[in-house]
């Protein structure tokens, strides 16, 4: 569904709201968050797509990056889960999308704040898949301006991190937890391009059994989806396989990587689709973070992971308090009727 264009906020904004049903929870009680960044990835590709084609032309878009994505609280069951997507950046031919995901009760009226994400899009000819631009975007309100503002940092932040944290690949040696599926037609698109959110939903089943399998089968939840890109474009008929290894343990948590490839039936080898890390709690018996069991990495590479994730845990507690520094200053600047909006 699409808010109308009024004159005075001239950004979309788009919008799901679902359910939680019985079948989307974990063990727990709670939503899994696989599920989540599904819908994170569906109403954020239409926030990309509608803008693509405003001025009537026909491409479409592709996942090209999810940023770093904290969730909040968890999503209990017939919560009812409202995603809400709009465009903060436009670059030449990629775009950011912000998704916020909200969770209602039904019966106390209570709205909760699960998680704010960040996409980026790529625009592709329809015909060609060659690269196309989208059309320019100017934003116009003091919160329009932090949210481009905030993109610029986003996409100097993964260039950063692109270019300075080495990545380790998973060997079999590792012991990995392989999760293994075909990709049918309800994993795409009409162009037979697998959403990104099927990916990541494979990332987080994947990842949260190594979690689980740590926290010696207790319920675990995730809290953290850190940043990653699409290296590759998956399609119908392709095997799609995700491995998944412990990096470190922390008191209550503890940081899995994992690695998607894609098998086509007429090649040889797979090739890499995807990487992420993801951060997942340990729940103890009165629903609150519990100990998690301490984990020792043994060989040269469980070592080096331990230690990246150490800096990779560093580097999203200085991105958070980069981003409460910015909402407090354009806060502080704008005028109390544009700070009252934000």
């Amino acid at each position: 569904m699409t808010t109308p264009h009024p004159p005075e906020n001239p950004v979309p904004r788009h919008f799901i709201r679902t359910p939680a049903y019985p079948w989307l929870l974990d063990e727990a009680g709670f939503m899994r968050a696989g599920h989540v960044l599904k819908l994170i990835d569906i109403v954020g590709s239409e926030a990309a797509l509608r803008h693509l084609n405003r001025d009537g032309k026909r491409g479409l878009v592709v996942t090209a990056s999810l940023d770093r994505t904290n969730f909040h609280q968890p999503i209990r069951l017939w919560d009812m889960i409202r995603l809400e997507s709009r465009v903060s950046q436009v670059w030449q031919s990629s775009l950011e999308v912000e998704v916020r995901v909200q969770a209602e009760n039904w019966f106390t009226d209570e709205t909760r704040d699960i998680a704010t994400a960040y996409l980026v899009f790529v625009a592709l000819n329809e015909k060609t898949r060659e690269k196309i631009q989208f059309p320019a975007y100017q934003p116009n309100t003091p919160e329009e301006l932090q949210l481009a503002q905030g993109a610029e940092l986003r996409k100097k932040n993964r260039a950063t991190e692109g270019k300075t944290a080495p990545f380790i690949p998973i060997e079999d040696s590792d012991n990995p937890v392989v999760i293994s599926r075909l990709m049918t037609p309800n994993d795409a698109n009409a162009q037979s391009n697998v959403f990104g959110g099927i990916i990541l939903s494979l990332i987080d089943e994947a990842g949260s059994q190594v979690a689980k399998k740590q926290s010696l089968n207790q319920p675990v939840v995730g809290v953290r989806q850190d940043r990653m890109s699409f290296i590759s474009p998956t399609f119908i008929g392709e095997t799609v396989e995700a491995k998944a290894v412990l990096t470190k343990t922390w008191n209550t948590s503890t940081e899995v990587q994992v690695e998607v490839f894609a098998q086509n039936p007429n090649q040889a080898e797979p090739r890499r689709v995807a990487s992420s890390y993801l951060v997942y709690v340990k729940l103890g018996p009165n629903g609150r973070p519990g100990e998690m069991p301490p984990w020792t990495p043994q060989t040269p590479a469980q070592i080096q992971r331990a230690e990246l994730a150490d800096v990779r845990r560093e580097i999203r507690e200085r991105e958070e308090q980069q981003q409460a520094l910015s909402l407090s200053s354009v806060q502080d600047d704008a005028p109390l009727s544009a700070s009252s909006q934000l």
